[in-house]
């Protein structure tokens, strides 16, 4: 969990997304790039953001101010936690919005991987209860696919995170993450086994009470070469 006291960055932004205004903090994350505000926010941050951004940008159009949307982006080999809340201001029906950060690199263990050209983490933020917690990537069962979000299952509970499974995969580097089912991400070192059922399905099962996973057919023979490479005997089951 994030300590009490964390530096929070603030950033003004105009109803049409351009930087009016910022904190401090913010100046100094951003750097030399404060001498041309007035930019909008796009300019700000790499092109290969630029979809996430706008998609926060747009929900938080559409959400009631005391509604903030929440997301992952890389910013000058950083890891940024940003908050997106509209804001209705007095005497004016031109809407503006405050874009707010905190820096969890250390917390989320980032490396910056010069092939991806991404900051992978090894450690999922998950928002809980108005606080953020780290989950381990070691700890993970399986993350399934749910429209805009992913819920990423541990042996104790479930979180929400905004990501798709895409996203995942090439944001959080472990080689254990693998993708079997376009609805389903499974983390090869907690499979228990792999079972063949008699409607000719796979399934992954894990220990304890946890829901079997389905293995869609294209995927089963490259799962097999992963689960060996992370010396896991494959095991099946009737």
């Amino acid at each position: 969990m994030l300590p009490v006291c964390v530096n929070i960055g603030l950033i003004l932004l105009s109803a049409d997304y351009r930087i009016v205004g910022m904190n401090n903090y913010a100046q100094g994350v951003l750097g030399s790039a404060v001498d041309e505000m007035g930019k909008d926010v796009f300019n700000y941050h790499p092109k290969k953001s630029h979809k996430k951004i706008e998609a926060i940008l747009k929900k938080a159009e559409v959400l009631e101010q005391d509604s903030p949307v929440a997301m992952i982006i890389d910013v000058l080999n950083k890891v940024l936690m940003i908050n997106v809340s509209k804001i209705k201001m007095i005497n004016s029906e031109t809407p503006m919005y405050a874009m707010t950060f905190i820096d969890v690199t250390n917390e989320t263990e980032a490396e910056f991987n010069p092939e991806s050209g991404m900051m992978e983490l090894r450690r999922l933020p998950v928002c809980e209860k108005n606080s953020f917690l780290f989950i381990d990537v070691d700890d993970i069962l399986y993350v399934q696919s749910d429209g805009n979000y992913c819920r990423l299952y541990t042996k104790n509970r479930a979180y929400y995170i905004h990501s798709t499974l895409k996203e995942i995969l090439k944001r959080y580097g472990s080689n254990s993450l693998f993708r079997v089912h376009k609805s389903y991400i499974v983390n090869l070192k907690n499979i228990h086994r792999i079972q063949y059922n008699s409607a000719n399905h796979y399934t992954i099962i894990f220990k304890g009470n946890i829901p079997p996973i389905p293995v869609a057919r294209r995927r089963l023979s490259d799962l097999k070469k992963a689960l060996l490479l992370q010396r896991k005997p494959v095991t099946k089951a009737n």
